[in-house]
């Protein structure tokens, strides 16, 4: 029994290289819908620095409603840099348009905002 080589009858079954490569194209495919799904979703989405841009423009706006005369200036609000103009609207001496554009810390546009306010207020 010692010197005896063990025989098995029965073969083991394996994957074919066919079947590996139909795997692997699937499991890729899945894997590449769902990245195309995920930045879908992140770019839709609204992120922190927006939503804090248009707070930081929106309270802007209230303090540029006050103001009536016609200026440009920038100005930096919680590591968002703001660039306000006022300009008469259409040629009226009471209408002022209001233009805020925020701006991050790289100097890219996140946020704008247009409004046409009364200057009389």
């Amino acid at each position: 029994m010692a010197g005896r080589k063990l025989k098995f009858k029965a073969k083991l079954k394996a994957s074919s290289i066919l079947e590996v490569v139909i795997a692997m194209v699937v499991i890729v495919t899945v894997f590449t819908i769902a990245m195309m799904i995920f930045t879908n979703v992140q770019r839709s989405s609204l992120s922190v620095k927006k939503i804090k841009a248009q707070r930081v423009l929106q309270d802007a706006l209230l303090v540029a409603e006050k103001m009536s005369d016609i200026s440009k200036q920038s100005f930096v609000i919680d590591d968002v840099r703001v660039d306000e103009e006022i300009s008469e609207y259409n040629n009226v001496t009471n209408l002022h348009l209001v233009t805020l554009i925020a701006y991050d810390q790289n100097q890219e546009k996140i946020a704008e905002v247009k409004e046409v306010v009364n200057a009389n207020k």
